[in-house]
C-alpha cells in the first residue's frame, strides 16, 4: 500500500465504541494534550502482523495490539432500505417548532438479546451520551451556532417504517416518529471479528497505552476509507491520521 497516502483521522462515530473514551477529573495526572479525552489511536491500517496492527498517522506509524477479548465493530454505508422494524437506530438532526425531528444522520445496528439499550444507544451511553464536563472544551451557550438549540437525537428500536417516516420505541418506552431527510447520511454498524480487518481501512482503537506507546486495544471500530482512499475525521475538523496534538494518539 502507498504509505505516503494522505491520511485523515477516523470519524469520532464510531458511534458505538467511541463514547467510552471521555477523560475524568480523576485522571488529570495524564491529560490529553488538548483535552480531547480519547485514550487510544486512530488512522489508516497499513499492516497486519498477527494481533499487531500498524496504523499510519500524519506524524508516523502507530502500533495497536489486540487480544481475544477485544471487540470489533464495523461501520459501512447503508440506505433507507436497511432501516427495518426490529433494528436499533441512533438518529441526529434538527427539530421543528412542533418538536418533530428530521434526521440528517442515522446509524443502524442489529438488535441484541438485551435490546437496543445494551448497545450503548441513548443518553446514558454510546452515541447519545453526554460527555463528561471536563472531557473537552464545551462552548458557551451564548457561543453556539444559531441552530444548535434545535439539534436533537432519537435512539431506540424501529417499530414501523413508511417511506422516510420511521417510528421508534425509545428507552423510556415512549414512541416517537421521525423523518429521514432525503440527503441523510445512513450507516450500518455490526459486530464483527478480527478477520474483518483489511489494509486500507480506517481504524479507531480504544484502550490503554504501555510504556512504549503501544495501544492495547479493548475495542476497535472499522470504517471504510472515503472514495479517495483516505480516512475522514469529525474530531475538531483536523486533517490527518492522528488525534489533535499527539501524533495520532490521545493522552
Amino acid at each position: 500500500m502507498n504509505r505516503s497516502m494522505p491520511v485523515l483521522a477516523v470519524a469520532g462515530a464510531c458511534f458505538l465504541s467511541a463514547c467510552g473514551g471521555a477523560a475524568s477529573g480523576a485522571n488529570s495526572a495524564s491529560p490529553s494534550p488538548r483535552g480531547n479525552g480519547f485514550n487510544g489511536a486512530s488512522g489508516q491500517l497499513v499492516q497486519i502482523n498477527g494481533q499487531t496492527l500498524i496504523v499510519t498517522g500524519p506524524n508516523g506509524d502507530l502500533t495497536v495490539t489486540y487480544t481475544t477479548t477485544t471487540t470489533f465493530t464495523k461501520t459501512s454505508i447503508a440506505t433507507l432500505a436497511d432501516v427495518v422494524s426490529g433494528a436499533c437506530i441512533f438518529a441526529t438532526g434538527q427539530k421543528d417548532a412542533a418538536g418533530a425531528l428530521t434526521a440528517t444522520t442515522l446509524l443502524v445496528s442489529p438488535k441484541t438479546a438485551s435490546g437496543c439499550a445494551a448497545r450503548g444507544f441513548g443518553p446514558n451511553g454510546g452515541p447519545g451520551a453526554s460527555p463528561a464536563p471536563d472531557a473537552s472544551p464545551r462552548p458557551s451557550p451564548t457561543a453556539r451556532p444559531s441552530d444548535a438549540a434545535n439539534a436533537a437525537f432519537v435512539s431506540g428500536e424501529v417499530t414501523a417504517v413508511s417511506g422516510p417516516s420511521i417510528t421508534v420505541k425509545t428507552a423510556a418506552d415512549g414512541s416517537q416518529t421521525i423523518t429521514i431527510a432525503s440527503a441523510a447520511s445512513i450507516t450500518d454498524s455490526a459486530t464483527v471479528t478480527a478477520s474483518a480487518l483489511q489494509d486500507g481501512e480506517c481504524l479507531r482503537a480504544s484502550g490503554s497505552k504501555d510504556s512504549t506507546g503501544v495501544v492495547q486495544a479493548s475495542a476497535i471500530t472499522i470504517t471504510p476509507a472515503d472514495p479517495s482512499g483516505t480516512c475522514t475525521t469529525g474530531i475538531g475538523g483536523r486533517r490527518g491520521g492522528g488525534f489533535p496534538g499527539g501524533g495520532g494518539n490521545g493522552g
